[in-house]
């Protein structure tokens, strides 16, 4: 359920594409099959599945297109069927892979409807103390990217991750990877007159090495390096180089706080002298810590630097906060209730142009949501919420909006 609650306030924030590597099972451990064979309820041959559907949302969205202006509501819903799909071979290796699709449809607004495949494959090999591992995964959405852009723009993200685990000790291990990030926007896709292609196509190139020390069967923490170089074939003045230095715990489900918690150091260093160099701190944090069985406290925390689709600034630094309390009612009711703010700090070119106006400027996300659910059982919840979103900027104020979304959400586990 920790886990459900935490999957819950992490839908309600936006898709980064950071340099953040998977993973492994630690070094020739296997641990990973054992897992899969517990946990994964349909069991067919050598295959082992474990299919989820979700009813992301069932209701009304007020302000469809976050309008500043006069508000377009419809009738909406997203539907989410996915399957977990594991073939252990031995104790030697597992190959795993998840497909899925989000289809999402409006009443009236036929232009907003989509279907939204992703799909990733993962490959363990195990040898002794070593655990060698490739990972691709893919996705083609035309979900909003982030709260900075409100076109629903059709993209396909592709990534290929290599690398090399090694268990040195029973509790520390060591990994070493390399990944290879590929966004690319449709060309007919256009936001504010920007035509998206030519600002965020983008590869991006990171090199991690990550190190483990298990303290508890429930806790571990870690230290993680990576190196970033990102590219830009239509917008080269956005070429970076960076690099990040992030300490980290990782608790298991079954811990008194559970989740994980990497706050860290980065480097943002542009090629271009026309885009200024930044640094500071870097966060990717979601914790969670239930009171005496009953009630359940989180918090999470994201902070890094990203790319933004406009001309004159570049980046911003995305500062994002979202805390939720969840209490059990009457048995198998709870009620959720939850906040989170986005804070984009935006830097400009080095070189204005006149009529950009002021070169700082921070935009402002809210989120409130109140959520009344019933667990059917331990996999699976249907709830009914109300939340409602609101942006503020100083500079652009004519992308100022709010709105409502009411309707039902439904997680179903097998």
């Amino acid at each position: 359920m920790r886990t459900l609650l935490l999957g819950l306030v992490a839908a309600l924030t936006p898709i980064h594409l950071s340099a953040q590597t998977p993973a492994p099972a630690a070094g020739g451990s296997a641990d990973a099959i054992t897992d899969v064979r517990r946990s994964y309820p349909i069991h067919a041959g050598p295959v082992y599945v474990r299919p989820t559907v979700s009813l992301k949302e069932l209701g009304i969205d007020t302000n469809v297109f976050n309008d500043a202006g006069a508000q377009r509501s419809d009738f909406t819903f997203t539907f989410t069927p996915q399957a977990d799909l594991a073939v252990p071979v031995a104790r030697r290796a597992l190959l795993k892979a998840t497909v899925g699709t989000d289809v999402v449809y409006y009443a009236k607004f036929r232009s907003e409807r989509s279907l939204n495949p992703r799909a990733a494959v993962l490959a363990e090999f195990y040898i002794h103390r070593v655990t060698l591992f490739v990972e691709n995964a893919y996705f083609n959405s035309r979900q909003r990217a982030n709260f900075e852009i409100d076109q629903r723009a059709r993209r396909t993200h592709n990534t290929l991750t290599g690398g090399v685990a090694v268990r040195v000790t029973p509790k520390f291990s060591v990994s070493v990877a390399k990944r290879r990030g590929e966004t690319r926007f449709d060309e007919g896709a256009v936001f504010l007159g920007q035509r998206l292609k030519d600002t965020l196509d983008q590869t991006s190139d990171t090199y991690a090495v990550t190190a483990r020390h298990r303290l508890s069967p429930l806790t571990t923490v870690a230290v993680r390096y990576e190196r970033e170089e990102d590219r830009f074939p239509l917008s080269p003045v956005r070429n970076t180089d960076s690099f990040r230095v992030m300490p980290g715990v990782e608790f298991k489900p079954r811990a008194l706080i559970s989740g994980s918690a990497w706050v860290g150091y980065r480097n943002f260093d542009p090629r271009n002298s026309l885009l200024p160099a930044q640094s500071g701190l870097v966060s990717q944090l979601a914790l969670s810590y239930t009171l005496l069985g009953a009630t359940t406290f989180g918090v999470t925390y994201d902070r890094d630097f990203e790319f933004s689709f406009e001309v004159a600034r570049p980046y911003f630094v995305d500062n994002g906060v979202g805390v939720f309390v969840r209490r059990a009612i009457a048995g198998k009711f709870d009620v959720v209730a939850n906040a989170a703010r986005h804070r984009y700090s935006y830097q400009a070119l080095a070189v204005q142009p006149a009529d950009d106006g002021p070169a700082t400027r921070i935009d402002t996300t809210d989120n409130y949501g109140v959520n009344l659910g019933y667990r059917a059982k331990r996999q699976t919840r249907i709830g009914f919420g109300v939340s409602y979103w609101t942006r503020v900027s100083p500079v652009e104020t004519s992308r100022e909006y709010d709105g409502l979304r009411i309707g039902t959400t439904v997680t179903y586990g097998f």
